[in-house]
């Protein structure tokens, strides 16, 4: 079952911090720049599948393997980028227990710079609290 499913553009934290001047100059035309990587988004009640990802690999990410969800600029990817608004095109960001952190737009429009990554920001943070309360515990076993 299929609880939300979306477009998505997509790179890692390594990759914007490996970017070049030129990248950051393309990219305050068009996102593709530094977000090299698309394809769906599906939130499934076990899993989030990211398909497409690199080269028509899928990545596939369970709750436990999610440390933090957040939609928010950084130093790697700041406000400029993401079209000059407080708030609007604000990466999703997602940090894997991995160290992997990843960045998405997700439903990115080109000419306004909306996303809708504070919806998905939400319905994660849901997501990830409901597989945490339905994880058995140490102390009950249940």
């Amino acid at each position: 079952m299929i609880l939300a499913e979306s477009i998505f553009r997509g790179t890692t934290a390594a990759d914007l911090a490996a970017r070049t001047r030129w990248d950051s100059l393309r990219a305050a035309v068009d996102q593709r720049a530094v977000f090299p990587r698309s394809g769906t988004l599906r939130l499934h009640p076990s899993h989030l599948e990211l398909n497409g990802w690199d080269q028509g690999r899928d990545i596939t990410i369970h709750p436990a393997e999610l440390v933090s969800v957040r939609n928010d600029f950084t130093d790697l990817y700041g406000r400029f980028l993401g079209g000059g608004s407080k708030t609007l095109g604000a990466p999703l960001i997602l940090e894997l227990r991995s160290g992997t952190v990843l960045y998405l737009l997700v439903n990115h429009r080109w000419f306004t710079e909306r996303t809708d990554n504070a919806q998905w920001a939400g319905r994660l943070t849901q997501w990830l609290a409901t597989n945490q309360s339905n994880r058995p515990t140490p102390e009950t076993g249940r």
